[in-house]
């Protein structure tokens, strides 16, 4: 279905208005507008995502079939109408500052189960890596796991995630013994090295769990990280904060 063909049933909707008994209030038909207005929401959801036009947008939709309402979604749908869809970008920024920023709260959310229920436990980076592969899922169409990398130092990698529509891979890690500030630097700097050669890899995106504070000066870390290339853009998130 495009645009125009929901255009034109909105007006086939609106041409179903009727007023109430007192001649007050203009409705349109439910049967046919309850499926023309969720159709239409999840057009623009997918087609634009991110853009505030369609918060206004699910506020009309959840209300009845005032009239009103129906000729507000149809006005939107005429806006977006003169919009590409492909102009319009997935925030990949915000969407990753938000989730690695509120990671830890969502796994001691995880541990708050009703009645003591069995759930995931973050003990080492394949389950930091499995929770953030839920979550990316949520936001992100095309997010590939465990990507080959090209050979770096006579071997072959992998990387632990690659958003490839933007060109984002995101590297994974969890402290532990022995893995402390020299030692994650050491890893990272590696970490950069082979990303930078990877051709779908133009933004690299470090998360680091580091449930116990282990790393003692974890915003150093991450500056000096992230002024290692000019010319490849790294972000650090070592995490929670204190």
């Amino acid at each position: 279905m495009t645009i125009d063909e929901l255009i034109e049933e909105g007006h086939r909707v609106m041409a179903t208005v009727k007023q109430d008994s007192m001649g007050l209030t203009e409705y349109v038909d439910n049967g046919i507008y309850e499926p023309w207005k969720r159709k239409a929401l999840m057009f623009v959801q997918y087609a634009y995502p991110n853009n505030p036009q369609i918060k206004t947008m699910e506020a009309h939709v959840s209300q009845d079939n005032f009239s009103y309402h129906c000729m507000s979604i149809l006005s939107i749908l005429e806006a977006f109408k003169a919009i590409d869809p492909k102009e319009i970008k997935v925030d990949y920024q915000g969407i990753l500052d938000t989730i690695f920023n509120n990671f830890t709260t969502c796994v001691r959310q995880l541990l708050r189960r009703h009645a003591g229920r069995e759930t995931i436990k973050i003990t080492d980076e394949y389950d930091v890596q499995d929770l953030l592969n839920a979550l990316f899922c949520l936001h992100f169409k095309d997010v590939r796991p465990e990507e080959w990398t090209p050979s770096y130092a006579g071997g072959a990698n992998r990387m632990d995630f690659l958003l490839k529509d933007d060109e984002i891979a995101i590297e994974v890690k969890m402290t532990r013994a022995g893995l402390k500030d020299k030692e994650l630097g050491e890893q990272l700097i590696i970490d950069i090295a082979k990303y930078k050669q990877h051709p779908n890899c133009k933004c690299l995106y470090c998360f680091v769990y580091d449930p116990d504070y282990t790393i003692r000066n974890p915003r150093g870390v991450e500056k000096d990280l992230e002024a290692l290339e000019k010319d490849f853009k790294v972000r650090v998130y070592i995490r929670p904060v204190l």
